[in-house]
């Protein structure tokens, strides 16, 4: 994105000057307005050379978001130098003199410019929401106003480690099939288009009447090598059409809801989509977050458009003054045993831990599922194989046997 200059007038009456990027002037006039600043001036400043190419190698980098990684490390760093009475300033100048990321490296100088203009940590976080998820950003301010920011960065860091275990489990029970059925797929082109040909080419040089198998694969070979076009654009279409589809809002409901009921991997992906909710609320119930606030901010992070329509259910709910439990009960999204915990937690007075309590437990049940997933799958697997090796052998060993037994 392109760096503007600006001059504005501050809350106090004084003229500041600065930098910030944006998509636009009004854009960066928005920024500042929605910080009590009155821009005066607004232009986009002329890049250099240098400058150019190292936003370019910036921009490689991907300079609009953050892996989850980088936001752990700096959590975590910013929680060390800050538990050890480091000034917010000074911790971000250190960090930034000790990361190795180039694209770390940029948005630490943005926050740390923001906060030479005067803005709080809060409102540096803010204006690069496309790097600094809105969880986030509502648990800092919340730190910033509890004076407990040290403690906030620690939680963030341990839920951001946590949340990265749990998607790289579900990602690595979901990659074995994908990863099977893709070899699958590239094994029977290369048969139908290497293999097959040649003992088409012997058996009608005998002209003799062939089994049905053999015919089926013949008819397959043939359609691969004399249209290998349309088997090639027909998937294509198929997957553009799918994609188009759920990037619509009513397509991206259904499948997501879809995804929840999905045979096999329906409990694992519901599993991650509740730890996450736990995980996120607890987090926020620790820092101080009002429950309704919470649920707006957790809504969107759990990576499933159908649960993030309940969520918003839960919360207007809360608004109106229900109690949480009685919110999650009617949603039907939650097992009963995650409502009864709701409801203990909220008799008791300490609803934090109980959600808490619901995130461990199903952090062990994904482990469980992923292990019950991978013994379900593995049967599947060599049944599918066994199906193809089948086919392929009654294919071209039948037509075999039989010219055998007419030569003899």
């Amino acid at each position: 994105m392109p760096i503007y200059i600006y001059q504005a007038r501050a809350r106090d009456g004084k003229k500041i000057s600065g930098q910030m990027e944006g998509q636009n002037i009004q854009a960066i006039a928005s920024q500042l307005r929605s910080t009590g600043i009155i821009p005066l001036d607004i232009s986009e400043k002329k890049s250099s050379k240098v400058s150019a190419i190292a936003n370019l190698q910036v921009s490689f980098g991907r300079p609009s978001s953050l892996k989850t990684q980088e936001l752990i490390f700096f959590s975590r760093q910013l929680y060390t130098l800050l538990k050890s009475s480091v000034p917010v300033m000074q911790a971000l100048d250190g960090l930034k003199e000790t990361t190795t990321n180039p694209v770390l490296a940029k948005i630490i100088a943005n926050l740390r410019d923001s906060l030479d203009e005067g803005t709080d940590l809060t409102t540096a976080l803010r204006r690069q929401s496309d790097v600094f998820p809105a969880l986030f950003v509502s648990l800092v301010h919340i730190g910033e106003t509890t004076g407990r920011l040290a403690e906030v960065f620690n939680d963030l860091s341990t839920y951001l480690m946590k949340e990265k275990e749990t998607r790289d489990q579900v990602k690595a029970a979901l990659r074995y099939p994908m990863i099977v059925l893709t070899v699958i797929a590239i094994g029977m082109v290369i048969i139908n288009i290497f293999v097959l040909p040649n003992f088409v080419k012997m058996f009608s040089s005998f002209g003799a009447e062939l089994p049905l198998p053999t015919r089926i694969l013949m008819m397959t070979s043939d359609f691969m090598i004399n249209y290998w076009y349309l088997c090639i654009a027909i998937p294509f279409l198929i997957v553009y059409a799918f994609i188009k589809y759920i990037s619509t809002s009513q397509g991206k409901m259904l499948w997501d809801q879809y995804m929840l009921n999905m045979p096999l991997f329906g409990t694992l992906i519901r599993q991650s989509a509740i730890t996450r909710f736990a995980r996120s609320l607890a987090v926020t119930g620790k820092a101080g977050v009002p429950m309704e606030q919470a649920l707006r901010v957790i809504a969107p992070t759990v990576g499933n458009a159908y649960m993030e329509k309940k969520i918003n259910g839960m919360r207007a709910g809360v608004e109106r003054g229900e109690s949480i439990t009685e919110n999650a009960k009617r949603m039907e999204i939650f097992p009963g045993i995650v409502v009864q915990m709701f409801s203990v937690g909220e008799e008791s007075g300490s609803l934090d831990e109980m959600i808490g309590e619901v995130a461990d437990y199903y952090e062990r049940e994904i482990a469980y599922s992923i292990k019950a997933l991978t013994s379900a799958i593995e049967p599947i697997m060599a049944i599918i194989i066994a199906g193809i090796v089948l086919v392929m052998a009654l294919g071209i060993f039948l037509p075999m046997i039989s010219l055998l037994g007419a030569l003899h």
